[in-house]
Parts: structure tokens; C-alpha cells; sequence
């Protein structure tokens, strides 16, 4: 019988394989997830002068699955790249807009609370908003996950658009859909130096910005401040304006009280205040017409539609001839109110 040499293997190729077999489960189960958040603005009037704000945050999560991976891809550089979303241009990113049907409102996401242009959130390709959300975490001691917060920051225009809006009787909701064609997160995991994402897997970040428009109206009234007069045997007369800014297309009736002494709007009375002496006056939206009340007895009532910017009425008074009472300061408080 002719005896054989035994056959051995180079001594480095099984801890080799081991190797490269750790390292395809580490590449294949490393990875990142992110958990975003709604961006819900506050209920806003179509008519505000005021932008209105909201935030969120959304967190993102990298895990680890084995030490000897953790070794050699310790680090994770992410990238969170944002497009216009529903309702808004494909391209002009640097003023979104949420919606509801035809109508739109203007708004933003920024990286922080500055709300600089520079700040907008964006980095999707076709877009004029460049600057992704860039960032990069390191894991030691073995295997295990890392989160980094990323707050965001959005505001609401309060601007000609916003005033323009046609609501109708009821109040709207308006809202952007965020998701694949347009909300994109990339991670890539490393060893050395710095990286980009590009060459990384990638997920959809799926979130949905809104926000309730409401309509509304708002009105403001000027005092009406007679001239002194020593007697009272011909028509003393005074103006002053008011104010009235509805929703657009929004129908709206202005009524005025009889006032804190007087029993009707056709029977206003001012109060001498230092004695309970009283003068009579009238309030009407036209020289020395009917009294301005709330439709009812005679008087009438001011009415109208809304055009998203003020709308200017001129309130005219009127003493009428009378006794001249002891003399004083007299006055009374009216209360305008705006139905819509």
C-alpha cells in the first residue's frame, strides 16, 4: 500500500471566508429608518395679517447588527432630501404650497427656526431648493443603534394669496403629501473619511403638512367726535370711517346697537357725564339717512361682500335741532357687529 502525503489547506483561507461571510450579513442588515412627523399648522384666518407657525420632528434611527461590522463600517452618513409635495410646483420648491382643489396658500419647511431663505429644506434634483439634511453618526462599543432628532421648522404666509383665497361658507383644510415621488431618505455606512449617500439605500419619507383656513371677518369703527356747540337749533354733524375686512367673496351684514342710554337705534341718546342729563343723536351710511341699526324699525343695515382686503364705509353722525342742555362732555358707547 503506497502511502499519501495528507492534503492541507493554506492556513488563512478558512478565517478569510469567515471574514467576507461576516462581512455580507453586516452590509445586508446594517441599516437606517426614519419616523417623521406631521406638520400641522394652527387654524388660520384668510384674512390674517399675522405668518403662522408649527414644527416637527422626526426622528431617525441606524442599528448596528454585529460587532466585527460595527468594526469596520462604524460610521453612517445620512441624507434627507425634500421636493415639492402635492399641490405645489414640481420645480419652484423655495415657495411651497399646500391645497385644497383649486385654491393654495404659500408656506415653507426650514432647518431652523430663522426661516431664512437659505434654510429651506430641500436637495431634490430638479428643484431650486439645493440643501439636503445632511449629517453623520459613529457607533463604538459593538453592535447597537444610534438616533438623531431632526427638528423642522414651517411657516405659513400670511400674504396676498393667502387673501385671495374664495373659502365659501365653511372653513378648509389645505395640505401637502409627502412620500416617494418626493421625500427621499439615504444612508450610507463607512469606514474612513467622509462619504456622500449616493451610493446608499434608499426608503420614502411619508408625511403630510395641513393646515384649517378659516373664514373670517374682521371690522374696526373710528369714534365719532362732534364739534363743541353753545346751542343746539341747527344740525351738528361729524364722520368717521370703519373698516371691514371679510374673506373673499364672503357675504357679510354690519349692525350697530342703539347704544348704552337710548331704547332704540332710531332713539340714541348721549349721556352728560357728569349729570344724567341726555342729548339725541343719529347714526347712519349715508348724510342724514335713515338710522343705522340692525334692519329692523326703521333702521337699516349695512351690508356687503368681501374682497380679502378692507373695505371702507363712512359712518356719518348727526345732532338733531333741540333743547340745549347744561354744558359738558356727552357720550355714549355703540357696539358694531359683523355677521357672516
Amino acid at each position: 500500500m503506497t502511502a499519501r502525503p495528507a492534503r492541507r489547506w493554506p492556513p488563512c483561507r478558512a478565517p478569510v471566508l469567515a471574514l467576507l461571510a461576516l462581512l455580507c450579513g453586516q452590509a445586508r442588515a446594517d441599516s437606517c429608518v426614519i419616523a417623521p412627523q406631521n406638520i400641522v399648522f394652527p387654524s388660520v384666518s384668510s384674512i390674517s395679517s399675522v405668518d403662522v407657525y408649527a414644527s416637527a420632528t422626526f426622528k431617525v434611527t441606524c442599528t448596528w447588527t454585529n460587532f466585527l461590522g460595527n468594526l469596520l463600517t462604524p460610521n453612517v452618513t445620512v441624507c434627507l432630501y425634500l421636493g415639492a409635495g402635492s399641490n405645489s410646483s414640481s420645480t419652484v420648491t423655495s415657495t411651497r404650497q399646500i391645497g385644497n382643489g383649486a385654491m393654495r396658500a404659500n408656506y415653507n419647511i426650514y432647518t431652523d427656526a430663522t426661516y431664512a431663505p437659505a434654510k429651506i429644506w430641500g436637495g431634490w434634483v430638479g428643484t431650486d431648493t439645493p440643501t439636503p439634511i445632511t449629517f453623520t453618526l459613529t457607533k463604538g462599543g459593538g453592535v447597537g443603534s444610534l438616533e438623531q432628532n431632526v427638528t423642522l421648522f414651517g411657516k405659513l404666509s400670511a400674504d396676498a394669496t393667502l387673501a385671495g383665497l374664495a373659502l365659501g361658507p365653511n372653513d378648509v383644510t389645505f395640505s401637502s403629501d409627502f412620500g416617494a415621488g418626493s421625500g427621499l431618505m439615504q444612508y450610507i455606512f463607512f469606514l474612513t473619511g467622509t462619504t456622500g449617500c449616493a451610493l446608499g439605500p434608499t426608503l420614502p419619507i411619508v408625511f403630510q403638512v395641513s393646515a384649517s383656513v378659516i373664514n373670517d371677518c374682521n371690522i374696526n369703527v373710528g369714534n365719532l367726535a362732534f364739534p363743541n356747540s353753545s346751542l343746539l337749533n341747527s344740525n351738528v354733524r361729524t364722520t368717521s370711517t370703519m373698516s371691514v375686512q371679510c374673506s373673499k367673496s364672503t357675504p357679510y351684514r354690519v349692525a350697530l346697537s342703539a347704544g348704552a342710554n337710548g331704547a332704540a337705534a332710531t332713539a340714541r341718546k348721549m349721556r352728560n357725564v357728569s349729570t344724567t342729563e341726555l342729548l339725541s343723536y343719529q347714526i347712519s351710511n349715508t348724510l342724514d339717512g335713515a338710522s343705522w341699526g340692525d334692519g329692523s324699525g326703521g333702521t337699516t343695515i349695512v351690508s356687503g361682500t368681501g374682497s380679502g382686503g378692507a373695505q371702507i364705509q363712512t359712518v356719518y353722525g348727526r345732532v338733531p335741532p333741540q333743547s340745549t342742555p347744561s354744558p359738558g362732555d356727552y357720550k355714549d358707547t355703540v357696539t358694531a357687529t359683523v355677521s357672516f
